[in-house]
């Protein structure tokens, strides 16, 4: 499996919480970034994929005619296998006219940003958009075709918001019944929250697992759920450690050498480096040891955890070795050995970047 992830990093408003790569001063910027887009794509030697995924900041910031454009070209450079095509999109950018133009060039997928119901919290976070604008997005898509999944995004245990958020969410999810949920927990990936009491995540983590499994989903990864063959191949290629190529500022690549050794690429952080097309990215060589914890940590994401038997083949491992290296994690009923897998137990999957951190360390 290969994917291919495209980063459009312009949005209307920037999020008060986002740490992600994103600019709202992008007047003029948009049809320049995506000539750039093209002819960084030009320069992939190996141009089969088996996943597409547009991200962002807000992919659905582009117009029709833009989108059209994009696509027209990229699909004369790539191969797509037809298998999985996600785009992302904010409920207040979102039009009829780009939706047909994602069904014109085969998007199955598309990822709505909710992240909550509730117009308070909404700018509480900084979201632009409203609880209505999510349901009339939801329903245009619904209405349009069959047979395109939604993926609905929520985030729980936001700092001085109450549970009531999160039973809200969840509420609408029960009624809107869409293929895919992204439930995460809140992220201090800024300093909006700083002077504001973090909370104890374990009673809405638990309330968000039981009330979607209750109601037709499986937990397949740490914040990921879906109906019954609508996991996301393409997060999972991530946590399965398999190649994939990333477009655009800030986009992160991983790939294989013929030695069998993962390379690392990442373009900079800067929009007008990018518009440059020098693409000069940063180059990580990952050695054998770090990939193995790499596989590790990553896996453990997944519901399934990691097979011990097949870690241990592909590096040739005594895996008693390591299993008495994480046996405080064991102890502590962090981890759980279920026949040859290795798993994150419930306690564990709420404390799952100390159990991460702990493995890096080892």
């Amino acid at each position: 499996m290969r994917g291919l992830y495209i980063h459009i990093p312009f949005c209307k408003s920037k999020c008060k919480y986002c740490g992600f790569y994103s600019l709202s001063n992008y007047n003029g910027y948009i049809s320049q970034y995506i000539d750039s887009l093209i002819k960084e794509a030009s320069e992939i030697q190996n141009r089969n994929f088996d996943t597409l995924y547009i991200g962002g900041g807000t992919p659905s910031i582009i117009d029709p005619t833009m989108l059209d454009k994009l696509f027209s070209e990229l699909f004369k450079i790539v191969k797509y296998k037809d298998t999985e095509f996600t785009f992302e999109v904010n409920p207040e950018s979102f039009t009829i006219d780009q939706l047909r133009i994602l069904h014109k060039y085969g998007a199955n997928r598309i990822s709505l940003g909710a992240q909550s119901f509730d117009d308070y919290v909404l700018q509480y976070l900084g979201r632009i958009h409203k609880k209505d604008d999510i349901l009339k997005s939801y329903e245009m898509i619904r209405s349009f075709s069959d047979h395109i999944a939604i993926n609905l995004d929520i985030i729980f245990d936001i700092p001085g918001i109450s549970k009531q958020n999160t039973e809200n969410s969840l509420h609408y999810l029960k009624k809107l019944q869409p293929e895919h949920i992204s439930a995460y927990t809140f992220s201090t990936d800024t300093d909006y929250f700083k002077n504001i009491d973090s909370k104890d995540s374990e009673e809405e983590y638990m309330l968000v697992k039981d009330t979607l499994s209750q109601n037709g989903y499986t937990q397949y990864e740490i914040s990921n759920y879906c109906k019954q063959r609508y996991h996301s191949r393409h997060n999972l290629l991530y946590w399965n450690m398999n190649e994939y190529i990333g477009l655009g500022a800030a986009a992160h690549s991983m790939l294989y050498n013929e030695n069998g050794c993962r390379v690392r690429y990442s373009n900079p952080a800067d929009l007008n480096t990018y518009l440059s097309g020098t693409f000069s990215k940063e180059i990580n060589h990952i050695s054998k040891e770090e990939m193995f914890r790499e596989d590790v940590v990553f896996g453990l994401r997944k519901t399934e955890g990691i097979n011990l038997d097949f870690i241990a083949k592909k590096y040739d491992k005594n895996f008693s070795d390591f299993i008495n290296n994480i046996s405080i994690l064991i102890d502590e009923e962090l981890l759980t050995v279920n026949g040859d897998n290795l798993c994150l137990s419930q306690k564990g999957s709420l404390l799952l970047d100390s159990v991460q951190q702990y493995i890096w360390e080892l």
